[in-house]
């Protein structure tokens, strides 16, 4: 690792890369976060609860699936399509 990308907390303490943590606070709260005053405890809060909503979302599109037991119905497909829009609208 590189000495400009590192800090050290101190001599007993783990050794974190800057870059590293920068890309997890933008993650979190979008561009120039590192340079913010949110702290640990409001990134893995934040970042918590965007895993619960990809679990929520994830769940609600594998429900949503066509099978070979049940019949697509048209609510089905018409979720879908909007959760497909949605996706599309995040990249």
């Amino acid at each position: 690792m590189d000495s400009d990308r590192t800090i050290t907390v101190s001599k007993h303490e783990v050794v974190l890369d800057r870059l590293f943590a920068e890309d997890v606070w933008e993650l979190a709260f979008g561009d120039n976060a590192f340079e913010n005053d949110y702290t640990d405890a409001d990134v893995l809060h934040t970042l918590k609860e965007f895993s619960k909503k990809a679990l929520a979302w994830d769940t609600m599109w594998e429900e949503h699936q066509p099978n070979d037991v049940d019949e697509d119905t048209q609510a089905d497909y018409d979720l879908r399509e909007k959760m497909e829009t949605y996706l599309r609208s995040c990249k």
